[in-house]
């Protein structure tokens, strides 16, 4: 149960466009930290997929007109958890990284 709980966390969504670019995405969080409810997100225009936040001293790759291609291709199946890019993950830097919960 705690392993869940964790790997929750380490996921977040994002708007992926069809050429494979990132678009912004709408979150609306609970309103206490003490809910359990996970964020409910929508994306406004491009496809909802999940994606991996970066680890503690883990950077995404820099976006580029090559990364687009294969983040199109990568996201086909609705997540981008596990995919690389040249060695990187294809992770997303949390907003907050000081709030992050571990």
């Amino acid at each position: 149960m705690i392993v869940a709980l964790w790997l929750a966390a380490s996921v977040t969504t994002v708007c992926l466009e069809p050429g494979g670019g990132l678009s912004p995405v709408i979150c609306k969080a609970p309103a206490t930290r003490l809910d359990a409810r996970r964020e409910v997100c929508e994306c406004p225009t491009g496809r909802r997929t999940d994606a991996p936040l970066c680890a503690e001293g883990e950077t995404p790759p820099p976006e580029t007109r090559q990364l687009n291609a294969f983040r199109r291709k990568a996201g086909q199946d609705g997540s981008l958890v596990g995919d690389r890019y040249r060695d990187r993950p294809l992770c997303v830097i949390p907003p907050n990284p000081q709030g992050r919960r571990p």
